[in-house]
């Protein structure tokens, strides 16, 4: 697996530096500066300014966009808060594309991940436990990025794709995780199903060690509506079956503003973290690519504490070629 590792890597370098010679590159740097004041309610009541995730990343491809193209991307968190630990890791990957799909290595997202971040309205804002990430009632495996990712993705098969993952384990155990999934997708639905196995060692991100975890999702779009329903089973070794079910749905009012509303629940994960959560939001976009936000979210939790959040964040994109 290693040769093969060293293999693709080489062939991805050689490739880069052909197609810079051959039909120069393009490049650029990004980010998302990302900030909110909230009121937090659990069990005594604060009023703080946190960061929610910001980030720069610098990506770039070079090649044919009839052949083959390689692609770069690395990016690292920002902490606006502290002077300390300005910079955080997040991700870095290189890969190939072409007809045949993509392929990529580094440390990515899962395509587990993905399939529940995008079906989230409020991920990385202060609705999500922590100030960042995913909302209630979306597995821990909705969030991280994980190291040592060989990933591939088809091209389009009509209206359906698949992607396949190893995750290689560094250690003397060489116990590898993997993921696998399909997606269907036309001009209104999606639909899919991811399924990530956890090894002893779990080189996946947020994972339960000795595990297997299970995701179905489906996107519809119904005029200036859209709703989203994720539902997930994790299946531990060592502990009881999780349960988590997570819907959401947001309403374009126009091209500036944007309702959305989410329902979450969590069964049988842990005694402080089996709950239900709800939040409730507005978005409003101006020309400059800031959006202002308005939200409140509230998690019930079964061993009876409760957490409410009322936020007023902004979130500031930019990119420089």
């Amino acid at each position: 697996m290693n040769r093969l590792i060293k293999l693709f890597a080489w062939t991805t370098l050689i490739i880069m530096n052909m197609t810079i010679n051959t039909f120069g590159s393009s490049n650029s740097l990004y980010g998302d500066f990302r900030y909110s004041l909230n009121d937090v309610d659990a069990g005594t009541n604060t009023t703080s300014s946190d960061n929610n995730a910001s980030r720069l990343g610098f990506k770039g491809d070079f090649g044919d966009p009839e052949g083959i193209t390689a692609f770069y991307n690395l990016q690292t968190g920002v902490n606006v808060d502290s002077a300390a630990d300005a910079f955080s890791q997040r991700f870095f990957f290189a890969g190939i594309k072409g007809k045949f799909g993509k392929v990529a290595y580094g440390r990515t997202s899962t395509a587990y991940k993905m399939a529940g971040l995008r079906l989230d309205p409020f991920y990385d804002s202060s609705a999500g436990p922590g100030f960042g990430g995913a909302n209630f009632g979306l597995s821990p495996l909705t969030n991280g990025w994980t190291d040592n990712s060989l990933t591939y993705t088809s091209p389009k098969l009509g209206h359906f794709t698949v992607n396949a993952a190893a995750f290689l384990d560094d250690s003397d155990e060489d116990e590898h995780d993997a993921n696998v999934g399909i997606l269907y997708k036309n001009e209104t639905i999606s639909a899919g199903f991811q399924y990530a196995h956890i090894a002893d060692t779990g080189v996946i991100a947020k994972g339960a060690a000795d595990s297997n975890a299970a995701r179905f999702h489906v996107a519809a779009r119904w005029g200036k509506w859209n709703f989203n329903a994720s539902i997930e089973k994790i299946d531990v070794s060592q502990g009881n079956d999780q349960d988590y079910l997570y819907l959401s749905s947001t309403y374009k009012m126009s091209d500036t503003l944007k309702f959305a509303a989410s329902v979450g629940t969590a069964d049988d994960v842990s005694v402080t973290a089996d709950g239900d959560g709800y939040s409730l939001g507005m978005f409003y976009t101006m020309p400059t690519r800031t959006v202002i936000s308005l939200m409140y979210s509230t998690v019930d939790y079964d061993n009876g504490t409760d957490r409410d959040i009322f936020a007023l964040g902004v979130s500031q994109k930019f990119s420089f070629k």
